[in-house]
């Protein structure tokens, strides 16, 4: 089992949305030892199986959290509940924040939980990613290695 599980959701056809899998694939050029790379498509129910027998789990999404296009905001799913507003945070047919409560329900949580979510400016069907979003990819490509890394590091956490 990898140290990290690392999961991108999004649509790659909704421009913002696909923020998740794009960082994915950047990730995947990526020399990461023990860690997983998931690309989860736009289906968040479908990101339980990877929680289930994880310890460390990163998730990025494309959330509308009411901040500026291209913000993007790391936080522990425990702090979720705030941040989310079931109807508002994802932009897939079942939530993230659904997502999560069902797992939690199932006991199915790892032991570390983070999640970065990017505001997205446009999710317009065939539209291409926007600038705001596509510059906040270089911050996220480094806060996702930095978790990454660190965890690496310090297999204790």
């Amino acid at each position: 089992m990898s140290a990290y599980t690392v999961i991108g959701v999004g649509n790659r056809l909704r421009a913002d949305d696909a923020i998740g899998p794009l960082l994915i694939d950047e990730l995947k050029k990526q020399d990461l030892e023990e860690v997983e790379l998931v690309d989860a498509g736009m289906d968040a129910l479908g990101i339980l199986e990877f929680l289930e027998n994880r310890d460390k789990v990163l998730i990025i999404d494309a959330c509308r959290m009411g901040r500026s296009p291209g913000d993007l905001v790391l936080f522990m799913a425990n702090e979720a509940e705030v941040m989310m507003e079931p109807d508002q945070i994802s932009l897939h047919g079942l939530g993230l924040a659904e997502a999560l409560k069902m797992a939690g329900s199932l006991e199915m949580l790892p032991r570390v939980l983070k999640i970065i979510g990017i505001e997205p400016l446009s999710v317009e069907l065939n539209g291409e990613i926007s600038k705001p979003v596509k510059e906040a990819m270089t911050l996220a490509m480094d806060l996702i290695l930095k978790e990454v890394l660190n965890s690496q590091e310090h297999r204790g956490y």
